[in-house]
Formats: C-alpha cells, structure tokens, sequence
C-alpha cells in the first residue's frame, strides 16, 4: 500500500481509522445529532475536504463507526456463543451477551442513545448495516443448529438475524425496558423467540 505525506502518511487504512477515532470523540463530547464532519476534520487535524474523501457523509462515517466496533467485540462474542453447550444457550447466552456489551460500550451507547436512536437506527436499518452485521456472527451458528436439527428448518437465517439485530438495537438503546444486569432480558429471549426457533 502507498504511503502519503501528512497526517495520513500512513495510508488510506490509517486514514480512515484516524478519521473514525476523531469522529468517536466528537459523539462522545457532541452527540451525534451536533457532531459535523467539520468537528470531525478539527479533531482529526485535518481539512473538511479530507474527510470526505474517505467518507461521504456523516452518515457513512456513523456506519464505520458502528461496523468497526461490533467486529471488535463481535470476535469475542463469536467464542462466547460457540462456547455455550446447546442451541438454547446460544441464542439466549449469546444475545444477552451482545445486549449487555453494546450497553457497556461508551460509543454505541451514545450513538443508540433514545435522543440518538430515531437518527442511528434509520441509518443502520436503511443499509441493511445492522443485519448484515448480526449475520456475520449468527450465520453459522443458525446453519449448524439447522443441520443438526436443532432449529426448524423453515426459519430463514437472514430473516432471523433482521429480527435479533432489531431486538439488539432496541434492547441497548432502551435500558429503561429492562434491567441490563438482571434476568429479564434472559427471561425474554428465553420465553418468546427461542421457542419459535427449536425444533
């Protein structure tokens, strides 16, 4: 890969990642509603311009944001649900493991954030960013549980994870619902939408 001069001497990866950093902080101090992408050209040390090199606009940068972080945190939640004994366990372990770690993560919970949501949520859904990420995960956790003949045949995985990724979405943003740290989230997931996936 090229190297360039300035800022981003070290490539277009450097670039977008110090440009997704300096964006972060800008939600963080800002909001998401407030932050511009001249904010974020500021905090990066660079012209708007170079900002919109690499992303188009500041909702693509919301979308870098957000598929950045749930890779991160999607590595370790991948060896969390493949750890977990059974089918079962896996999709409620597994989803109650992905809702607790984006309530805990300071971005996603200001990027979902209810004053945020209506914003966040339009963004993530309207390019399919949200499912896509959630299949990424789940696909060959749903496969696997299919062949094995652990979930009905007839559930669709890209519908199932439209779904899973909606309830992340709202069971995040809205702490209010149920209490993170207790048993209803579990209870929930364990009492509606695992039984319309086991065989």
């Amino acid at each position: 890969m090229a190297r360039g001069r300035g800022p981003f001497a070290g490539g277009p990866e450097q670039a977008r990642q110090q440009l997704v950093a300096a964006a972060e902080e800008c939600f963080l101090d800002y909001g998401v509603r407030r932050t511009t992408m001249d904010d974020v050209a500021r905090r990066a040390g660079v012209s708007r311009p170079t900002v919109y090199r690499y992303f188009a606009d500041r909702d693509a940068l919301i979308v870098e944001v957000v598929t950045r972080r749930a890779r991160v945190f999607g590595g370790r939640a991948r060896d969390y649900v493949v750890g977990r004994p059974d089918f079962a366990s896996k999709i409620v372990d597994g989803l109650v493991f992905m809702i607790r770690g984006g309530r805990k993560d300071p971005i996603l919970r200001v990027l979902l954030a209810p004053d945020n949501l209506k914003t966040t949520s339009g963004i993530l859904t309207a390019g399919n960013v949200a499912q896509r990420l959630t299949f990424e995960l789940w696909e060959p956790v749903l496969l696997a549980a299919q062949e094995a003949g652990e979930m009905r045949p007839e559930v669709d995985p890209h519908d199932l994870c439209e779904l899973m990724a909606d309830l992340e979405l709202v069971m995040i943003s809205r702490g209010d619902l149920v209490d993170p740290d207790g048993p209803g989230v579990e209870k929930m997931i364990g009492d509606f939408l695992l039984p319309a996936l086991a065989a």
